[in-house]
């Protein structure tokens, strides 16, 4: 294996990798309508085998997407390792998101097996992670520079806001849903994350300095965050951030890591905090605002370490603020695809059903 990464080289890697990329679309496209199709052929001609179909199309959609995430991180991380760029900074940050990995696992499975234990971790690993924070901050050097922080005591301290925000948004909104992972939530949480990881390489825009707009890849984080409550969306979102630190990892800062990854996409999960909202009774409306909230948290994230950091990557006529301004606004395209998709799907009556078989609260 390592000689045919060798043989391949930084070129053969990215020409594979992009050509993987660019199946993945009409793959994606094309397994979507006949898996359409054969729904409602088997729902108007075999009524008494729909129960068997629906597993049927959720496990060959659930395969399609971690062999195609497999193969396509495959060629990422073997592209990065012939460019020498795994290096000591890559592995310092990989060990804090496998600690954060671990100690997600670890939580879900006490949680509904030994509530004393399940106390004993979560407090336990919240300080081990605020240790290794610390850590990263001293032991992580900034690459070069032009990428030092504009203002290091600012950003750290409108991170600490943001932080505290959302946790003041989850004990406000969510505090009715207990942070208890039944059977069904860890499995739907297993299918949200594997399809939004392979929907993430679905891409319908790259842009040149990181980011790009992907086929509604926010969507099923943004779902699950929405049918089980802000309070697992967000250790669900933070997971989903570790495993695209792994496909595309971009570290230039310590703070900056936290923001792009697993604060940016642990923000989606702060969409769960209107689903108990009873004052609104459409499922669409209530998903809606529930991915604004989320979407616009996560564009904050992406804002902060744009300004702060990528300030040297400013076009001409632009100043970093301006300039983090507009370029993060991927977000919100994405977001406007989110919900075209989120209109079309939680319109439907039999989704939305499907969906509430799920529902915990």
């Amino acid at each position: 294996m390592k000689e045919l990464i060798t043989f391949l080289g930084k070129d053969g890697l990215k020409s594979a990798y992009t050509l993987l990329s660019d199946f993945a679309l009409y793959a994606f496209i094309a397994l979507a309508v006949v898996l359409a199709i054969a729904y409602f052929i088997v729902k108007y001609r075999f009524a008494e085998k729909l129960a068997g179909f629906k597993t049927l199309a959720l496990g060959i959609s659930v395969g399609f997407a971690v062999t195609l995430s497999l193969l396509i991180g495959f060629l990422m991380i073997a592209r990065l390792y012939v460019k020498e760029e795994l290096d000591a900074n890559y592995y310092l940050v990989l060990g804090f998101f496998v600690l954060l990995f671990a100690y997600a696992v670890c939580c879900a499975i006490l949680s509904f097996t030994s509530k004393k234990y399940f106390k004993i971790v979560a407090i336990s690993g919240l300080i081990l992670c605020f240790i290794y924070i610390v850590i990263l901050l001293f032991l992580l050097p900034t690459v070069g520079e032009e990428y030092s922080p504009l203002n290091a005591t600012s950003m750290y301290l409108f991170s600490f806001l943001l932080i505290t925000c959302e946790i003041v948004l989850i004990v406000i909104f969510d505090k009715n849903n207990e942070f208890v992972f039944t059977t069904k939530s860890i499995a739907f949480a297993g299918v949200s994350i594997a399809i939004a990881f392979a929907l993430s390489y679905v891409k319908l825009f790259s842009l040149p300095q990181g980011g790009s707009i992907t086929l509604a890849s926010m969507f099923p984080i943004l779902l699950y965050a929405y049918v089980f409550g802000a309070k697992k969306g967000v250790l669900v979102g933070v997971i989903y951030g570790i495993l695209q630190f792994i496909q595309s990892p971009q570290i230039y800062q310590p703070m900056q890591v936290v923001l792009d990854y697993p604060l940016a996409f642990g923000s989606l999960g702060l969409a769960g905090i209107v689903g108990g909202v009873k004052k609104i009774d459409s499922d669409v409306i209530k998903f809606i605002i529930g991915a604004v909230i989320g979407c616009i948290l996560r564009y904050v994230c992406h804002f902060l370490s744009g300004y702060y950091v990528f300030s040297s990557w400013a076009m001409e006529g632009y100043t970093a603020l301006t300039w983090s301004l507009v370029y993060n606004l991927f977000v919100i395209v994405e977001l406007a695809i989110v919900i075209f998709v989120s209109a079309f799907l939680l319109s439907s009556k039999s989704f939305v059903k499907e969906i509430q078989k799920f529902n915990n609260k």
